[in-house]
């Protein structure tokens, strides 16, 4: 009986906990993604500036 209560809430559920996933690997990318944008824009500045870019 237990099983079934466990599978049922999970049928319920399971929709918004992936949205959530979803929603929270995507804010994940994009900072990640605005780190490396800006670390990007470091490097090609601090070549400019010695003059190898």
């Amino acid at each position: 009986m237990q099983d079934e209560l466990w599978m049922r809430n999970w049928s319920d559920a399971q929709p918004r906990f992936s949205a959530d996933i979803d929603r929270g690997l995507a804010s994940l990318a994009g900072a990640i993604a605005r780190l490396r944008r800006r670390r990007d824009d470091r490097t090609a500045n601090l070549r400019a500036r010695i003059g190898i870019g």
